[in-house]
């Protein structure tokens, strides 16, 4: 139920009356059609006129060009999931002896992974070196996110092919005759 509100409103008050049009065109702005004011300034250009000094437009090899390329060849190393699932395998191998044909192929899925890695590290450096003030925030941000997170991974396959040990070869059983 609609409560009856027999006070008067602060504003119906106020005994100050003024006329906000000749105050904001005392102040330089100019009516709008539509009712509303904008500021007056003297020296508006347009884009095309006049670009902004330090930008330029981006393109195929522009710092958002350089910093989605490098995320991207970050997901690719991360969703392959090889460098974790390899690091953990050697923090988990201890002593036990493993097989020279499977220490060979952790060796090149690190590798692989490490130079997807580094990779995706020097493109996100690029892509930090070619951003100046025309470049959005979002390719400042992929990029360091990527540079950060893509130097973890190029450690963690570095420690990765250290601690891999060396393969023994595998001796057949005999059995008795």
């Amino acid at each position: 139920m609609a409560k009856d509100n027999t006070q008067p409103d602060d504003h119906t008050n106020n005994t100050d009356h003024t006329d906000h049009t000749e105050t904001a065109e005392a102040g330089g702005a100019v009516p709008y059609e539509g009712g509303t004011e904008h500021e007056s300034v003297g020296d508006e250009t347009t884009t095309e006129e006049a670009p902004a000094s330090g930008t330029r437009p981006g393109g195929v090899f522009s710092a958002e060009t350089f910093g989605l390329t490098a995320l991207l060849l970050l997901a690719m190393t991360l969703l392959s999931g090889q460098l974790l699932e390899i690091f953990t395998n050697v923090l988990f191998i201890g002593g036990n002896p493993v097989p020279v044909e499977q220490v060979d192929q952790f060796s090149t899925q690190i590798v692989v992974g490490g130079v997807l890695g580094a990779i995706s590290v020097l493109t996100s450096v690029l892509a930090l070196v070619l951003a100046d003030a025309g470049t959005h925030p979002w390719a400042r941000w992929v990029s360091t996110a990527t540079f950060i997170v893509g130097l973890l991974l190029v450690i963690i396959a570095v420690v990765s092919y250290i601690m891999l040990p060396q393969g023994v070869e595998q001796q057949m059983p005999s059995f008795p005759q």
